[in-house]
């Protein structure tokens, strides 16, 4: 049997994968440097790029491997006759591909967290108003949500930084071995360099994500020591209340927004 053609298609699958474990840890560093505090209150969820670029990767990979069983369950049903076979083997790529795109849609379309830049220029709208009691509540369950939401972290990117890791030196331990019995050692060097690379990128992409997460923690524990002293502001009550402020500045606040986009 001609191993050849097995061999280049893992050599390519430990390529393809090492090259978003570099991407990986490449991001990571830029998502760190980028990290500033802002009024935007989605800064952070737009400088975050890497969930983007891995489920692009992901998307591609999908699409790889889909064509690649389709191409497998038309030579099986063609060539040798066996429809039940090429049934199963478009059923089983077929729940993949599903999967994989309900996971990564699950990944990146989540739905919108409180965050404390919000609530921080919420209460910076509302600084020359008077809050009232359940206004105060309000801002306070917000705050409540918040915290609650910021200590369930997403555990998706090291999951998929180490199915990547494994991946690569499953692939490689069989490229090696299949390699060294078909007596073609460069496909086993090939196999056992992308390992060792897989895993050197591992570890940098590791320490990005620290890096990164340190930068996000600083930012958010200053935005919420804002929010906190806003808060403890607005309780304290207002000697003197203007008939009418509040409306006023309501249609202020409202037109400055609608100008702003």
């Amino acid at each position: 049997m001609d191993l050849v053609p097995l061999l280049v298609v893992a050599l390519l699958l430990q390529s393809s994968i090492l090259a978003l474990q570099v991407g990986d840890a490449i991001t990571g560093f830029i998502d760190a440097r980028r990290i500033r505090d802002t009024d935007d209150p989605e800064v952070i969820t737009r400088n975050t790029v890497r969930e983007l670029t891995w489920t692009m990767a992901v998307a591609a990979v999908t699409a790889v491997l889909l064509a690649f069983g389709v191409d497998v369950a038309a030579r099986v049903l063609l060539d040798d006759h066996r429809p039940v076979a090429a049934f199963v083997i478009l059923l089983a790529v077929a729940v993949l591909a599903f999967g994989i795109g309900i996971l990564a849609v699950l990944v990146v379309v989540r739905r919108d967290r409180p965050t404390y830049a919000r609530i921080r220029r919420d209460l910076r709208d509302r600084a020359v108003l008077q809050l009232t009691l359940e206004e105060l509540e309000g801002f306070e369950t917000r705050l409540a949500d918040a915290d609650r939401l910021l200590a369930r972290r997403s555990g998706a990117a090291p999951t998929l930084r180490l199915v990547a890791l494994l991946a690569v030196l499953g692939i490689g331990v069989a490229a090696s071995v299949a390699a060294i019995a078909d007596d073609t050692v460069g496909f086993a060097v090939g196999a056992i360099a992308a390992g060792v690379l897989s895993v050197a990128a591992f570890i940098v992409a590791v320490r990005a994500a620290a890096v990164r997460q340190e930068a996000i923690d600083a930012v958010r524990a200053a935005q919420r020591a804002e929010v906190v002293a806003l808060l403890e502001r607005a309780r304290i009550p207002q000697r003197k209340n203007v008939p009418g402020l509040r409306d006023r500045v309501s249609r202020a606040l409202a037109i400055l927004r609608e100008q702003q986009k």
